[in-house]
């Protein structure tokens, strides 16, 4: 099947009440991608880059793919055969080839699951349709596929909300089709709607296409593959499910996870081999770890990039974080914009925001560089060799020199020349008897 004939339908125009949300089901998350940009990633990873998305008017910006797909528009749900037709409407869906029809609420979908799929498409040129089935038995809210007489095919699916009575002996469910554009053109306006919900379904095509002499056929895959959300339990099995998938992989590529089910990782976490991660730690979006990291317990990294370095335990790394080489960041650590280089440490209670600290720089406990005045964000350079004494707040913008010092205590707001020592501190003044004073006029006080 060529690449330039094939294209992909996604229904995406749902409300998903069920999940009791203002936001519509496909942009609920797994794993930090909307569920819709979870099924357009594989898709374009199978090497299809003709994807149609059909969706309520007014949410046309909320995929990120939005410049990779074409969007189209069902204004009344009257069912999925009608979502087809408005996205039919697109000329690139009208050449030759194939069309996948796939739903965007069923998100893990895996390339591989799609490229076997068409296999299958190419077994007989009578083929029309090849539907994507799974076994779940028990999945009543699901159309089941209705076998035909040889084996591997089908002759129609039965919606769950047309079901009277399923047969329970036919556990096959309907997750998706693959249609030749030419059938699809030919009997997509012969279906009629349900006499029982007055939906146009577009599973109908299997039962048009076969009466018409053409033959049905079906591609089972991993039911955890091909589950679909319509409630919050649902969506948290299936982040359960990409979960495991995640860690999987990654201990699979030489990563030791002491504790795998603690860990969570984002769709695009990328971590090299001879990582090692302790128990509790959460990975947000674009993440990148290098070769012989060490990630201590209770962490949560974002938009981080971290070479050889230790992280933790209960340090925050947030988005523009750049850890060099043997630098540690210790507990209760946050970073923000930043990088800190080779060997440098900033091993407790501190706050490094849009700075730059530089190698073997010392960053004492309850640092903090204060990045906002209230309008704006300014940066603070520390250079290589620099200490930084406990309890310092440093005031951007300022520049602190190589081999400067910085006295414990100190409000530094002017920059730090190199090799020089910066005091800024209240003198200090001891009353000589004064706490003893003090202790008689409070005991005096409370016998009042």
């Amino acid at each position: 099947m060529s690449k330039s004939l094939n294209s992909a339908v996604i229904l995406a125009a749902g409300n998903g009440s069920r999940l009791k949300s203002s936001t519509p089901k496909v942009f609920h998350k797994i794993g930090g991608l909307s569920l819709l940009d979870h099924v357009i990633h594989n898709v374009l990873d199978a090497c299809i880059d003709d994807i149609t998305v059909v969706l309520k008017p007014g949410y046309e910006n909320k995929s990120e793919f939005i410049d990779k797909v074409t969007i189209a528009h069902q204004h009344v749900p009257i069912g999925s055969a009608d979502t087809v037709k408005c996205a039919l409407k697109n000329p690139t869906n009208n050449n030759g080839g194939w069309v996948y029809i796939l739903y965007g609420d069923i998100p893990l979908i895996s390339p591989e699951t799609l490229l076997a799929w068409a296999n299958v498409a190419k077994t007989c040129e009578k083929t029309a349709v090849v539907a994507l089935a799974m076994d779940s038995r028990n999945a009543n809210a699901l159309g089941k596929l209705v076998p035909a007489s040889s084996a591997g095919t089908i002759k129609g699916i039965i919606e769950a909300k047309d079901a009277t009575n399923f047969d329970n002996t036919i556990p096959l469910c309907n997750a998706g089709l693959l249609v030749r554009k030419d059938v699809l053109q030919k009997f997509i306006g012969e279906i009629k709607p349900s006499p029982i919900t007055g939906e146009f379904y577009i599973t109908e095509i299997v039962r048009l296409a076969n009466e018409a002499g053409y033959i049905c056929r079906y591609y089972e895959a991993d039911v955890s593959e091909l589950s679909g959300v319509n409630t919050r339990q649902e969506l948290s099995i299936l982040e359960k499910y990409f979960q495991d998938k995640m860690r999987e992989k990654h201990m699979s590529n030489g990563v030791t996870l002491v504790a795998p089910e603690t860990v969570f990782f984002s769709f695009d976490t990328i971590i090299e081999n001879d990582v090692v991660i302790d128990p509790f730690v959460v990975f947000g979006r674009n993440v990148h770890i290098e070769s012989g990291a060490h990630i201590n317990s209770f962490c949560v990294v974002e938009g981080s990039w971290i070479e050889k370095a230790s992280i933790g335990p209960f340090a925050r790394l947030r988005p523009g974080a750049i850890i060099g080489k043997n630098a540690k960041i210790g507990n209760f650590v946050e970073i923000k914009c930043s990088t800190i280089d080779e060997n440098a440490k900033i091993n407790h209670l501190s706050y490094i925001g849009d700075s730059g600290v530089g190698k073997n720089a010392n960053i004492g406990a309850g640092t903090i560089t204060c990045n906002y005045d209230g309008f704006n964000k300014h940066w603070t350079e520390i250079g290589e060799n620099v200490f930084i004494g406990s309890n310092s707040a440093i005031v951007a913008p300022v520049e602190i020199c190589d081999n400067a010092m910085v006295a414990a205590g100190s409000v530094i707001t002017k920059d730090v020349d190199s090799g020089a020592l910066a005091i800024s501190r209240v003198p200090q003044k001891n009353i000589k008897n004064g706490s003893l004073k003090f202790a008689e006029n409070r005991s005096r006080k409370d016998k009042q």
